[in-house]
């Protein structure tokens, strides 16, 4: 067990957000509560979530509900109904997103193109971001369980609350092509800079740590979708990746519970890139037209 409380994932009807959400629960996150743009699909994620969850876990409770990050109003009910169910928020995640549906030049791309990208990741990450911390600088800082170490109350373990944000290996760069998406992610690493590393005026003093994690090209409905029908930029995409392969979810899944766990506790306004080196040679020839 390294993660006890109540844990908030957004986007966790499918993809990564559904993996975060599982490996939450068999970590030991207890409440749970699975959001998604698709209730369904949260629904879908929270009754697979009881097979998932921590052994030592007796009373579980997850909930599923929906929300689109990009409705102020929704955002502010998911978590007003979060805190009214289960009093605080101890663990908040947000994966929700989609990719661009296509290649081209800022030059030839739309105010629409553009704008849609823009405000799925960077003002729904805002809102949401926003809107979790008003409810996590309103709360008592508790405890946090470490693998192998018993919990006590220093200055390392009390937390408020841990954040994280899926951003992309995009944040890091630039790939030909799709500048809305690119501009929308580095958009979300500013934001996770300036809530994490503001000292007391933002919450770095105040026991909570805003992060995020930045996957290479993820295996999944969203890279399935951009390389259906596309053999050839599929192999010369994996011949550009270090490891030879697409990221697992669970490999994403994996780095957002080190984050928001007591394990990363001095880690700050930071993005871990999960990418198995791309990021050293990536050659960009899968993005170059």
């Amino acid at each position: 067990m390294d993660i006890d409380g109540v844990a908030l994932v957004v986007g966790a009807g499918s993809g990564i957000g559904r993996e975060v959400a599982l490996t939450l629960a068999s970590r030991g996150a207890n409440p749970l509560v699975c959001a998604d743009i698709n209730l369904e699909a949260a629904k879908q994620t929270a009754n697979m979530s009881q097979s998932r969850k921590a052994p030592h876990v007796t009373d579980y409770k997850v909930h599923a509900l929906q929300v689109d990050v990009r409705d102020e109003k929704g955002v502010q009910q998911m978590v007003d109904e979060t805190k009214s169910l289960f009093g605080r928020i101890d663990y908040f995640v947000n994966t929700a997103g989609f990719g661009a549906s296509d290649q081209k030049p800022i030059s030839s791309m739309t105010l629409e193109e553009y704008r849609s990208l823009d405000e799925i990741h960077n003002i729904g990450s805002f809102l949401c971001v926003r809107t979790v911390l008003q409810t996590m600088l309103q709360q008592e800082p508790q405890p946090m369980p470490v693998v192998g170490r018993p919990t006590v109350s220093s200055p390392r373990y009390m937390s408020r609350g841990s954040i994280v944000i899926l951003t992309s290996l995009a944040s890091e760069g630039t790939f030909l092509g799709v500048g809305n998406y690119i501009a929308a992610k580095h958009a979300v690493k500013g934001l996770v800079q300036t809530a994490g590393s503001c000292k007391a005026v933002e919450n770095a003093r105040k026991s909570i740590r805003v992060n995020a994690v930045a996957p290479a090209f993820v295996s999944g409905p969203m890279m399935n979708k951009f390389l259906d029908g596309a053999p050839a930029l599929k192999a010369t995409m994996l011949g550009d990746l270090a490891m030879g392969r697409l990221v697992d979810p669970e490999e994403v899944a994996d780095a957002v519970a080190f984050l928001v766990s007591a394990s990363a506790s001095y880690i700050n306004g930071h993005t871990l890139t999960v990418d198995g080196g791309a990021s050293l040679q990536l050659a960009n020839t899968p993005f170059s037209g």
